[in-house]
């Protein structure tokens, strides 16, 4: 074997040969090296792109389980990673970081083509990434349909709906870990709404008679008279159960805050509707008149003499008759005191949707009666509200001499409510007027909220409604995908997760 070896050593016939086969080897494990690297980078890049997305889409859910964090994470990842057949996933992480950051990490095993005798075997290829998941501080009011309508199911849908959205947002919120990630208040709302009986010395509500609408309803033969609607409960041995009334244009559409005249907030009284000489039946007659045989029912009705001690007066019948919805519920991260508040939510009464806007709106103003919200336009931070309702508004005609029944509004034939051109409706004005009127001034209301001075988000829902159109509600909604038409109450509950959904997307994340 030696003298071979010494034969092919000293033989020079063929050495080029020899020398290039000689040279070749290096070069070629030089080239093999170069195309394990090329694939590794590849596949890093690869496992980088599929990881960032997945990160990032995690990170704008409202998840806060971490069991529900890495199985999402992962699912997503997944989806979105392509990988040679050479390589293989080995592991990947999703975890709730500090700072309120989605943390993802991921890493594959790549089989080399020369790399392995050098590292030992497979090449193990890392990637990380991370996304805040904080973006804004968000004001959320919810503005929830309590009307007749809702009685039953839909009414059990919705509680179950908006106290499931409470859980969402609230865990969402605690990730964040800002303790004012997330604020919510609640107003259910009907034909008028409550703010509750604990304001009734507040300076907001007019606590002399001197908003110009408190004297329209003590009728007189010649026209009005004043009173003091909180003396004429003291007489009557009641108190006031905390509703409140829609202040005079163009207030009932603004939020100016309250000071004097027509800017304070009327509280809520139904008269004692006369004995006699009107046409029809009067559903809210409580007193007896005190008045001659021969006097008018205009007389009758606004007499203020008649208001003494009764018994037997409640939401049913008396001076709070139609005023036995849910108490609203100021900003807060009360999320156990807000979930019992829509657990005690109870249907009743006509619709009022601007009135319910409204109060929805003072919840999320920087001006009082309450001044919760955070100034308009404050970095970092949005108002957004929620609509829920399953109606059109209405002021129904009760079949009397009032032609409408008692409401937040007052009666039809005060004209508080102003139609498109700025003249009243009246007590001749048909349902289809009235209710136009008021989706005049809803639509006027929606335009001042999302005015770039004030800049609220606003989503709307229809339930359930067969007749009308969603015109109306669909102008008030800010974008189309702001806007949902629930067919069934039952899905009321996917609707709101999906809204919450899209507000974790769009101001939980960055």
């Amino acid at each position: 074997m030696l003298r071979l070896l010494r034969r092919l050593l000293t033989n020079d016939r063929g050495n080029v040969a020899v020398i290039v086969a000689l040279s070749l080897a290096p070069l070629s494990l030089a080239a093999l090296g170069a195309l394990d690297i090329a694939r590794a980078t590849a596949a890093k890049l690869e496992v980088q792109d599929a990881l960032d997305a997945a990160a990032l889409a995690t990170a704008k859910t409202t998840i806060s389980d971490p069991a529900t964090l890495q199985a999402t994470g992962d699912r997503i990842f997944r989806q979105n990673l392509t990988l040679d057949s050479d390589v293989t996933l080995t592991s990947d992480t999703f975890t709730f970081g500090t700072g309120n950051k989605v943390e993802a990490g991921a890493i594959v095993s790549l089989h080399p083509l020369i790399l392995g005798s050098i590292t030992g075997g497979n090449l193990a290829i890392g990637a990380h990434s991370e996304v805040t998941r904080a973006g804004y501080e968000l004001e959320i009011a919810l503005v929830l349909d309590n009307t007749g309508s809702m009685a039953g199911t839909k009414i059990s849908n919705l509680k179950t709906a908006a106290s499931n959205f409470i859980d969402t947002m609230s865990a969402a919120a605690q990730q964040t870990g800002d303790p004012n990630a997330v604020k919510i208040s609640l107003v259910p709302f009907s034909e008028t709404v409550r703010v509750g009986s604990t304001y009734a010395t507040a300076s907001w509500i007019d606590q002399s008679g001197s908003s110009p609408i408190n004297n329209e309803i003590f009728t007189t033969a010649t026209g009005t008279q004043w009173a003091n609607r909180f003396t004429l409960l003291t007489q009557l041995g009641t108190t006031w159960a905390g509703c409140v009334e829609m202040r005079q244009a163009p207030y009932d559409i603004q939020d100016t805050a309250p000071a004097s005249g027509a800017t304070v907030f009327t509280p809520y009284f139904a008269p004692d509707e006369p004995d006699r000489n009107g046409t029809g039946t009067f559903q809210n007659n409580y007193l007896s008149d005190g008045t001659s045989r021969n006097a008018t029912w205009q007389v009758r009705q606004g007499s203020v003499t008649k208001y003494v001690r009764t018994s037997g007066l409640d939401q049913n019948g008396g001076p709070n008759w139609g005023c036995g919805l849910q108490t609203l519920q100021r900003l807060t991260t009360n999320w156990s005191g807000l979930k019992t508040a829509i657990n005690a939510m109870t249907a009743t009464g006509d619709t009022n949707i601007p009135l319910g806007m409204m109060w929805g709106w003072h919840t999320l103003s920087p001006n009082t009666p309450f001044a919760d919200g955070v100034a308009y336009l404050t970095a970092k931070h949005k108002k957004i509200i929620i609509l829920m309702t399953d109606g059109q508004n209405t002021m129904t005609d009760s079949g009397n001499s009032n032609s409408s029944f008692y409401s937040g509004a007052g009666y039809v034939w005060q004209g508080r409510v102003l139609q498109a051109n700025g003249t009243p409706v009246s007590a001749a004005s048909s349902q289809t007027q009235r209710t136009a009127a008021l989706d005049d001034r809803l639509e006027k209301l929606c335009a001042n909220m999302k005015d770039p001075t004030k800049d609220i988000e606003i989503y709307t829902m229809r339930v359930e409604v067969v007749g009308g159109t969603s015109t109306v509600l669909q102008d008030c909604a800010s974008a189309a995908d702001h806007y949902f038409d629930v067919t069934n109450s039952n899905q009321l509950d996917a609707v709101f997760q999906q809204i919450a959904g899209q507000i974790a997307s769009l101001h939980l994340s960055e």
